[in-house]
């Protein structure tokens, strides 16, 4: 794999990012949060998931200016956050909690499609 820049993927990745926070935070805000983010006050809680989302969006970043060996790290943190996303979806699905699902499906999309567009033949 080369270091060159996967403009399109970055924005997929992007999209995702802020799918994810925002169902995170619907999340939290509508009292289906999980034992660990149920655990610390909202405004901490909040402040967690933008730094997250912040270190994520900025490993994106090196993938969109083509910075080596960030598509390998992308790769890999991605294709374990798509199970987090499928494993929540899951939970989701039997709490019938369709305002985290929703943010959450479209964060499984936008990854996917993340995917395809950063390891597709150039």
């Amino acid at each position: 794999m080369s270091a060159t820049p996967a403009p399109r993927a970055a924005l997929a990745w992007w999209g995702a990012t802020a799918c994810w926070f925002l169902g995170t935070l619907a999340g939290r805000l509508t009292g289906s949060a999980t034992a660990i983010t149920g655990a610390v006050p909202l405004p901490v809680a909040v402040l967690l998931f933008a730094v997250c989302a912040g270190l994520w969006a900025l490993l994106v970043h090196g993938v969109h200016r083509g910075v080596k060996g960030a598509r390998v790290a992308l790769g890999i943190a991605g294709a374990l956050g798509i199970v987090d996303l499928v494993v929540q979806l899951v939970g989701d699905a039997v709490t019938g909690n369709a305002v985290h699902g929703g943010f959450f499906l479209a964060a499984l999309a936008l990854s996917g499609a993340g995917f395809v567009l950063m390891f597709r033949p150039r």
